[in-house]
């Protein structure tokens, strides 16, 4: 199959952005694969799916399980982690409910992310 490589054009901590472009590449056709120095497609992407990044909850085996289990339970699936600190969701599903439903919840869900980063400070 055919694969596409394309440079990430945001900083790796816009969350919005990065959805938003992963959004307009599945509406061209394309679906993220891997990531790493470079984001890997393949031309196997569907018009309306939808993207979230999550702060990788990786305390505890358990945390991510939850944390999987929670973004099925709402129509979400799992795609793949990107460089050991989010994990990449996405649906294709217009009536699948937002797992983190309002800024609020957002921010409490991106804490391990600012503990992590807090620690590489020290």
């Amino acid at each position: 199959m055919k694969k596409i490589r394309k440079i990430l054009p945001l900083p790796i901590y816009d969350i919005p952005g990065i959805e938003s472009w992963l959004e307009e590449q599945a509406n061209a056709g394309l679906f993220p694969e891997f990531w790493d120095f470079w984001v890997t497609f393949t031309p196997t992407g569907i018009p309306g799916t939808r993207f979230r990044l999550a702060a990788k909850e990786r305390r505890n085996g358990g945390a991510f399980l939850e944390q999987l289990e929670r973004y099925e339970s709402a129509g979400w699936q799992y795609a793949f982690s990107i460089a050991k600190i989010y994990c990449l969701f996405y649906t294709t599903d217009r009536k699948a409910a937002e797992v983190y439903s309002d800024w609020k919840s957002r921010s409490t869900s991106l804490q391990p992310l600012k503990e992590r980063l807090a620690s590489s400070r020290r």
